[in-house]
């Protein structure tokens, strides 16, 4: 139980920061202004549905994934790393996830994919998916789904308790939290590569 915990924790705060639900509020806002409350929670749900799908498969299939390029979970610790740290970048300096698109054909496109799910979240997911029991992994997923859902659900009250500038900051505090993880996934990556070459020298 100690070890569900501590996977469930880990995998649902890597989840919370990469795809960044104060990041995504003034977008959210701003593709749904003008469009009716029972429009826009349909809109929503259909995008919080699409990305439980896009995660369960990246989550379920990730080691398959794996194989088939013949990649090692290091070299998705590494690269994932990588990803991680110019979206965290991005995050900082305050550039724009989506374009203006078709707000009729927003739910799965911008705002599921690549706003909630972008290609940094699929390496997590495909990470997470190696790096603990499935059951773990998606438990932290789905409860990190679950937290970004409800904070835009809650969007309008963030916008008047925290102000536009207060959700910024938020979302600048994220991006620290994401640089710090994907520091941390490349100093894994180097590690095991180091312990593997030192045992095989052996």
């Amino acid at each position: 139980m100690p070890g569900f915990t501590v996977d469930v924790i880990l995998s649902y705060s890597q989840i919370v920061a990469i795809m960044n639900p104060f990041s995504i509020l003034g977008n959210y806002l701003t593709l749904t202004e003008g469009i009716r409350k029972e429009a826009r929670a349909k809109i929503l749900n259909t995008a919080v549905i699409a990305v439980t799908i896009i995660g369960l498969i990246f989550i379920i299939a990730g080691s398959l994934i794996l194989r088939f390029y013949h990649l090692s979970v290091m070299a998705i610790k590494f690269g994932g790393g990588v990803l991680l740290m110019v979206i965290a970048i991005d995050m900082m300096s305050g550039m724009p996830r989506s374009k203006t698109v078709d707000k009729r054909e927003i739910a799965v496109v911008p705002l599921a994919t690549p706003m909630m799910v972008g290609p940094g979240t699929l390496a997590v997911l495909i990470y997470l998916g190696t790096a603990m029991p499935l059951l773990h992994a998606i438990t932290g997923f789905l409860a990190g789904v679950l937290t970004v859902y409800a904070t835009l659900m809650a969007s309008g009250f963030f916008i008047r308790l925290l102000g536009r500038t207060g959700v910024r900051a938020l979302s600048r505090f994220m991006s620290l939290i994401l640089a710090s993880i994907a520091a941390q996934m490349m100093y894994d990556a180097v590690a095991g590569w180091y312990i593997h070459l030192i045992g095989k020298c052996k």
